[in-house]
């Protein structure tokens, strides 16, 4: 499981409104901030964690976007798994991504950050050269199955042009540890990919914000400023 529980690392979520554009989901934050920040979650939707991520993002001075890849697919009926990917298939990949540049666009977001399905995504815009700041967490570099299926991100990594920031944990089990070390191989090689790999953390490893593991924690918070560096705030 990626992110389920809310972390007490984040304020308690507050939602600003909801917006139902070229995609829908929960804004937080002033409407006049100096900085617009698209996040998208992982198979598990906008629950909890992500709000409290996105309510930390807006204290920070950003006006966020957490966006739902599952309008109109209906809520889980039950939290686990095999609930989440049934819902997951159902996406069509390359619409929603292209559905959702437009929406960058056509709101002005200057920054993205994407976890687990959500940062394979943001290889994707990496791939697209996009003018956003990407910011990925512990997406799938081998690409995933679907019905409206995107490139895999490993065919085109080596050579992308627009600079990201990918977040990778050394023992993720999910995205697999060869391909997480493949990654690394490849980000030795292009400049544009920023890679930053966390030996001893695995999967979802953000809710390490709140681990009493020292190791793990440190990670956990070396991530998040590194993702709050990514934009021009």
């Amino acid at each position: 499981m990626c992110h389920g529980e809310p972390s007490p690392s984040f304020p308690a979520a507050v939602v600003d409104g909801e917006f139902s554009h070229e995609v829908d989901g929960l804004t937080f934050g002033s409407e006049t901030a100096s900085i617009r920040i698209a996040v998208i979650p992982d198979i598990y939707g906008l629950n909890q964690f992500y709000q409290g991520f996105c309510t930390h993002l807006a204290s920070k001075g950003g006006r966020v976007f957490l966006v739902n890849p599952f309008a109109g697919l209906g809520g889980l009926s039950e939290m686990t798994r095999e609930a989440a990917f049934a819902r997951r298939m159902k996406v069509r990949d390359t619409a929603f991504v292209d559905q959702f540049e437009a929406f960058c666009t056509s709101h002005s977001v200057g920054g993205v950050v994407g976890f687990c399905l959500g940062g394979y995504y943001v290889f994707e815009l990496a791939r697209r050269n996009v003018s956003q700041d990407l910011v990925g967490f512990y997406g799938f570099p081998q690409g995933m199955q679907n019905i409206d299926p995107l490139p895999m991100p490993f065919d085109y990594l080596g050579s992308i042009k627009k600079p990201h920031t990918c977040l990778m944990p050394g023992q993720d089990q999910s995205v697999g540890i060869e391909n997480v070390k493949r990654l690394g191989e490849i980000a030795a090689t292009n400049q544009s990919l920023n890679l930053k790999t966390y030996a001893a953390s695995g999967h979802g490893f953000l809710k390490d914000l709140d681990s009493e593991d020292a190791e793990l924690k440190s990670n956990a918070e070396d991530a998040l400023a590194t993702c709050e560096s990514a934009f021009r705030w």
